[in-house]
């Protein structure tokens, strides 16, 4: 019983959606001479070389499935432009809609959103408006997406006008943000060193809109707050983050323990290693994660420098006798002679 396209496709996709595109490649290879691959066969491939960053071999399959005279769709095109968009090839993205075209096969909102996305990437934030005024006049901007697109773009190339009068267009449009929207302003404003204005804009949309923050938002005040170096109000979001459903994480308390220890709060970091592994009560940290070793590490150091050895012993031992992974050579001579000294732990 030989296996049909269809049987074939299945097989493909459950490889490319468990990460093995190489192993697929191998078995499009294998039966390509007696099944004829079709269209969703090398989409299901391309779109595996896109989310695996391989913007070459996925253009290397659109080349490909040309010579073999498969006809692509819309579908199989947006696969191949979003890998090398990701990578800011725009000029292969420029000639890929050249063929599109050629081939009458119609642009949707998500190929432009893409190119869209291809133009932050490579930081052409003006080109990435023209393309994004295009899909306007297209009526194709009906959700955030597109717009939390380009306050991302703005945001990492340090286009802060154009972000701001992105935002107010968005809103003034009644462009409902999401979740998303709050994370890349909180992002903004923080390298924008306006730490309270990320705050503003957080309860003032979060009101307006009827949106309940989420973890990726909390994490996003944490560390606005770590970089411009306010403790205090980290540390009031970290307790707000207590009360959420899911709890604190390993990288919260990483990111608390850091900035504590970068300000010199180093009794208030030691409470924060016991209270995430339970050294001194309940273990605070999900069941499986643990704390960086060069976060615990660092406060060690830091511990030692300021000769404070008399707490970071105990730290240790309590560490250890939780069976806490550290790296014991690292350790102890972080803690200097007061760790060196008879009786005294070692890994």
């Amino acid at each position: 019983m030989e296996p049909n396209d269809v049987v074939l496709g299945c097989m493909l996709d459950a490889l490319v959606s468990n990460g093995e595109v190489d192993r697929a490649v191998e078995l499009l290879a294998q039966w390509k001479q007696r099944v004829r691959p079709n269209t969703v066969i090398y989409s299901t491939i391309i779109k595996g070389f896109a989310n695996s960053q391989q913007a070459g071999r996925a253009l290397d399959m659109w080349h490909e499935m040309r010579r073999e005279e498969v006809k692509a769709n819309t579908v199989v095109y947006n696969a191949v432009i979003d890998a090398q968009a990701r990578c800011g090839s725009m000029e292969v993205v420029s000639d890929l809609v050249k063929h599109m075209q050629a081939d009458g096969v119609a642009l949707d909102a998500i190929t432009y959103s893409t190119i869209v996305k291809g133009y932050c990437v490579k930081g052409d934030l003006a080109q990435a408006v023209e393309v994004f005024r295009d899909m306007q006049k297209g009526g194709m901007v009906k959700e955030s997406v597109v717009y939390n697109t380009l306050l991302d773009g703005c945001t990492r190339h340090a286009q802060f006008a154009l972000a701001d009068s992105l935002l107010e267009e968005m809103l003034s449009s009644n462009v409902l943000p999401t979740n998303f929207t709050l994370g890349i302003l909180v992002k903004m404003y923080g390298r924008r060193r306006q730490l309270d204005k990320a705050f503003e804009v957080v309860e003032m949309l979060s009101k307006r809109f009827n949106l309940t923050l989420n973890g990726q938002v909390r994490m996003s005040l944490l560390c606005v707050c770590v970089n411009n170096n306010a403790p205090q109000k980290a540390r009031e979001v970290f307790e707000q983050m207590k009360l959420m459903p899911n709890g604190l994480d390993a990288k919260a308390y990483n990111t608390l323990i850091a900035c504590y220890t970068r300000n010199g709060l180093l009794e208030d970091a030691i409470g924060l290693v016991e209270e995430a592994y339970g050294l001194a009560g309940a273990r605070s940290l999900p069941h499986g994660q643990s704390l960086d070793v060069e976060s615990v590490e660092k406060l060690l150091q830091a511990l030692s420098q300021k000769g404070l050895s008399k707490l970071g012993v105990p730290l240790l031992e309590r560490l250890k006798a939780a069976k806490v992974p550290l790296t014991g050579r690292l350790c102890v001579s972080a803690m200097g002679a007061g760790a060196r000294a008879p009786g005294k732990w070692r890994a």
